[in-house]
């Protein structure tokens, strides 16, 4: 007759009693398999299997972010290497640029040290040569002026190359 009483309370034809009365209108109660004992009911095989993938699914972007943030981190330590060497090249052919110029005004400054020796010993040899022209001029027949200003530079030629010390040791005066 319990029964029967239980069959009839919920096709609403008799008054319920207290145990038999199920609170239809709690949706949230439903959705997450309580009864209103507050019992759990364990999931079925569809919730199982869908928790899983989405377990799955949340391992899988995770797993994917990883790699994606090791990868990156990988990208970045080969651009701060190749940065880093691209750096050492630079300064490398700035110091050789540098030194290059170094060495070109170094070697334009010796070209101009021996551009003007050179201008000197060729105005010293020229000086010689005239010089020697002068020591060599027969002064016999000139006139006694020209004489007396030829002997007056002949002595001062032969002074001249006594400081010079082009005699040597050999000729005293």
């Amino acid at each position: 007759m319990n029964e029967s009483n239980k069959h009839r309370s919920s096709n609403g034809n008799t008054p319920a009693t207290h145990e038999n009365v199920v609170n239809l209108g709690d949706e949230s109660m439903r959705s997450t398999g309580i009864n209103s004992d507050e019992v759990v009911r364990p999931q079925g095989r569809k919730g199982c299997k869908e928790k899983r993938r989405r377990l799955n699914d949340e391992n899988g972007v995770v797993d994917v972010l990883k790699k994606l943030q090791c990868t990156l981190e990988k990208h970045i330590e080969f651009n701060q290497k190749e940065l880093e060497l691209k750096r050492e090249k630079d300064m490398k052919q700035f110091e050789m640029r540098e030194q290059t110029l170094r060495k070109d005004l170094e070697l334009k400054d010796t070209a101009q040290k021996l551009k003007i020796k050179d201008q000197e010993l060729r105005e010293r040899a020229q000086k010689r040569q005239e010089q020697h022209r002068i020591m060599n001029q027969d002064i016999s027949k000139l006139t006694p002026a020209l004489r007396k200003t030829y002997e007056i530079y002949q002595a001062k030629i032969l002074k001249e190359w006594e400081n010079d010390d082009l005699f040597g040791n050999d000729i005293q005066l």
